[in-house]
């Protein structure tokens, strides 16, 4: 057993397998540690994490992504239709950490919490460490102010004849999320208030009866109960136990955001630690970016699902949506510039952070650094002092690119419409 090394994470989902595979592909001697007991499910995946995961060539050889499946949504009169992938979770997540594995982490099967200077694992050894990244999802002790309580209720339904497609339908209880995949089978997952009358099979069943009426008859698997409220973000405490993914904030599963949530935490925890390798004085730089990033994130993803369940109308005296009406806060999901303003704010540059300047736009309410390689408050600068001919003069043939980027950025932009 090694009984020292550079970071250890706890962990090995999506948020704690890229948090290991960034460091050893930083140099640093990485542990991770899980107990590899993932329940299969289904989960959604967006375009933005479907795209970095490939770019990265981690999914190279993954096959257990499917779609894109058409979407139908059943809520607050909407009745759209659109189209998306879904991954099986505990594939992806052992996926990735054989990914992490190849990168030189050591993969040690085992449970563990932070300790003093390090890890303890079930058994009782302790491992050394200078840094642990908690990955353990909603496992680690919630340290934020936490939402109504909530519970997922999920398993596999047995049936025939349901075209492949996703569905999403409101009912007075709570929301049901159903994915028929293409080779028949068909998983289904509840959103109700913790505190119900029944078993979990007979919860679940009695949303899908309501939800989905032609599988009121179809028999359930084994159904996985899982707590999810959702949680908000405590302030960082000890700059040698950084949280990343659920452990640092659940996101609303409404907002459709938790995969990449974690997958983004990873990447910025990552440059906080290169940041406080490569310039020790940094640590209070380090903390605001951490602090602000988070309850930013979290509150704005919060506010989006609170939005979405103000929508629907048809079940507003219902518990489970008054109960929820009101989290967190009555403010709205952005605060969008009234018009561009040039602000300082912390960003990643060449994998380090540092404090400049950044134009905050309708599109970009926490600002953008750039519009590719070139300065994107200095973009707006020149734009407001010449247009376009300002603009030529500067950057010559790539003028016209810029201008087309900043004028989508300050275009006035719908942000009222929450999307699931």
């Amino acid at each position: 057993m090694v009984c020292r090394t550079d970071l250890i994470v706890l962990g090995g989902g999506p948020a704690g397998a890229v948090s290991a595979w960034l460091a050893a592909r930083d140099g640093l001697s990485v542990l991770l540690i899980d107990p590899d007991r993932q329940t299969p499910r289904v989960e959604g995946l967006s375009p933005r994490l479907h795209h970095w995961l490939a770019t990265q060539g981690l999914l190279e050889g993954f096959t257990a992504i499917r779609g894109p499946l058409r979407r139908q949504v059943d809520w607050a009169g909407i009745s759209e239709s659109n189209s998306e992938h879904v991954v099986l979770r505990g594939a992806l997540d052992a996926h990735l950490r054989r990914m992490a594995v190849t990168e030189g982490v050591r993969l040690i099967v085992a449970s563990g919490r932070p300790a003093p200077g390090g890890v303890e694992l079930s058994d009782g050894t302790h491992i050394a460490a200078p840094m642990v990244i908690d990955a353990r999802g909603r496992k680690a002790p919630a340290a934020g102010t936490s939402g109504p309580a909530t519970i997922a209720l999920s398993g596999w339904v047995k049936a025939k004849a349901v075209a492949p497609g996703v569905r999403l339908t409101a009912v007075a209880q709570g929301w049901l999320w159903r994915v028929a995949l293409p080779d028949g089978r068909i998983w289904a997952q509840a959103l109700l208030d913790a505190v119900g009358k029944g078993s979990p099979a007979d919860r679940l069943h009695g949303i899908i009866s309501k939800a989905e009426p032609v599988l009121a008859a179809a028999p359930l698997g084994q159904v996985l109960a899982r707590e999810a409220a959702l949680r908000l973000p405590a302030p960082l405490a000890d700059m040698s136990l950084l949280r990343v993914g659920d452990a640092l904030a659940a996101m609303d599963p409404l907002s459709g955001h938790g995969q990449f949530w974690a997958v983004s935490s990873a990447l910025a925890v990552a440059a906080v630690r290169r940041t406080l390798a490569a310039h020790p004085g940094s640590g209070q730089l380090c903390r605001r970016f951490l602090d602000s990033r988070a309850r930013e994130t979290a509150l704005h993803q919060a506010r989006i699902g609170r939005d979405f369940l103000r929508a629907e109308t048809r079940f507003q005296d219902a518990p489970f949506w008054t109960a929820r009406r009101a989290f967190p806060d009555d403010e709205p999901a952005s605060d969008v510039p009234q018009c561009p303003a040039i602000i300082n704010a912390i960003v990643v540059e060449n994998g380090l952070l540092t404090e400049r300047e950044v134009l905050r736009t309708v599109r970009a309410p926490s600002g953008i650094g750039w519009f590719g390689s070139v300065p994107a408050p200095e973009v707006w600068r020149l734009w407001q002092q010449g247009g376009a001919e300002a603009l030529a003069a500067r950057w010559g043939v790539a003028a016209p690119a810029l201008a087309r980027r900043l004028l989508d950025e300050i275009a006035p932009h719908d942000t009222t419409r929450a999307s699931v």
